[in-house]
């Protein structure tokens, strides 16, 4: 069962609208093999991983930098949590993977462009991941890096969005400064492209936006009318945007549609606006209403940050999730894979792909081995469970190998493990 659910490697990112051209595709291979400097161990950059308390940051880019990036991406966590996310659990932790420079996010992105992107928490990573360049030529004005990050802070907290929710969330948030040193911040302007206000397309109705859930081309409705949706709801009913919130962030019901979860889920947290009133009275509040921006104290405070460096096999198996994941480029996949785990034969990431593209079974004393190397990595102790199951004798060690994969996932309300391994209460994990 739960190898199952490691086969299916997805495709899922989210996108802004100017990120949609499909041409983008043929730019990503003519980039590939160019842009990919060679790993450490053979000349190319050093990699490092530096952990705070809301993201873990790869990158081949100077520290300095990644520092830099953590300061104002936790600014961001906190402004995005203090005014949607009131009390949450903070223990989430995204996934950031920051290249050195545009070129190298061009390789490995989902349109071969130089643009930030992100991913909720789907297998093989199961944790929400935001990718960047530490040093990008896009123009100053570009607001694809808040617009992006907000999808990986909100992700971290509602781990089952609707569309409109979360291209709302992100358009609304992507106008504030990330500079880290301000004590203030500017929530809820309008929308902007170089300084000046963007004309907003005639808006779709609201039936019709609850039903949108992959990127299409020409969206430009869909996207003014989440953004006018959101901007009203926290500017006329915030309380129960966030009552709402939580009930998408609760217990996920497998069975029920989409569109059947967000309806209950609506007619909860907002009991005095009927679906069928919304397109009448958001018409009327972009006409009549008072359109309110925020200011929100931001406490600056000094913030741990640790870090370590990655090895070969380290770099070689994020490239070759982000080959599988995002450009569905199973070959380069597959190279990649092969020379993590020639590397390290016990590197976690790289045993999970192997599993994920290639069907490919671990044996219990390759499961034993994994959680020796990485005792403190929840994945592999769901490698170790697999590998155990596998076996018939080994049940009361599989046991207890799901049991400490479980404890480790409860340290990371981020992480959305496999339903089979963990059942969430309360939102929480247990085994």
């Amino acid at each position: 069962m739960l190898g199952a659910i490691l086969r299916a490697v997805t495709t899922t990112v989210t996108t802004t609208m100017a990120t949609m051209m499909v041409v983008g595709w043929l730019a990503l291979w003519s980039a590939c093999g160019a842009a990919m400097p060679p790993v450490p161990g053979k000349g190319g950059p050093a990699w490092i991983e530096l952990t705070s308390e809301h993201f873990t940051v790869w990158t081949d880019g100077p520290p300095d930098r990644g520092r830099e990036l953590i300061r104002e991406m936790e600014r961001l966590w906190q402004i995005v949590a203090g005014v949607v996310f009131p009390g949450v659990d903070s223990s989430g932790r995204d996934l950031v993977i920051v290249f050195r420079d545009d070129d190298e996010l061009s390789a490995l992105s989902p349109t071969g462009e130089p643009r930030a992107y992100a991913m909720s928490a789907q297998p093989p990573l199961w944790q929400p991941a935001f990718v960047l360049s530490a040093f990008s030529n896009r123009e100053v004005g570009d607001r694809t890096v808040a617009h992006e990050l907000t999808h990986a802070i909100s992700f971290a907290v509602v781990h089952h969005q609707p569309r409109w929710l979360a291209e709302g969330m992100a358009e609304y948030f992507e106008t504030v400064e990330l500079d880290p040193d301000r004590t203030t911040a500017d929530i809820g302007a309008a929308p902007q492209y170089r300084g000046q206000p963007i004309l907003m397309a005639h808006l779709v109705p609201i039936a019709r936006l609850f039903t949108w859930d992959a990127p299409g081309k020409n969206e430009s409705r869909e996207y003014s009318t989440a953004w006018a949706l959101f901007t009203f709801l926290i500017n006329e009913h915030r309380a129960e945007l966030v009552h709402y919130m939580q009930l998408l962030g609760g217990s996920f019901d497998l069975v029920a549609t989409e569109e059947d979860r967000v309806a209950r889920a609506w007619s909860a947290a907002f009991p005095s606006l009927p679906l069928s009133t919304v397109d009448a009275v958001l018409q009327q509040w972009l006409v009549t209403g008072h359109h309110l921006v925020l200011h929100v104290d931001v406490q600056l405070r000094a913030r741990p940050v640790t870090e370590r460096g990655l090895g070969d096999a380290d770099v070689y198996a994020l490239r070759g999730l982000l080959h599988a994941r995002i450009a569905s480029h199973e070959a380069q996949a597959h190279q990649d894979m092969t020379a993590a785990l020639a590397a390290e034969p016990t590197n976690v990431l790289a045993r999970i792909l192997s599993v994920a593209l290639d069907q490919a079974k671990l044996t219990p004393e390759a499961g034993r081995a994994l959680t020796a190397a990485h005792e403190d990595d929840w994945r592999a102790w769901l490698l170790a469970t697999m590998a155990l199951s596998d076996v018939p004798g080994n049940e009361a060690e599989a046991q207890a190998a799901r049991g400490r994969a479980c404890e480790l996932i409860a340290a990371n309300r981020a992480l959305v493990p496999p339903a089979a391994l963990c059942r969430r209460a309360s939102g929480q994990p247990s085994p």
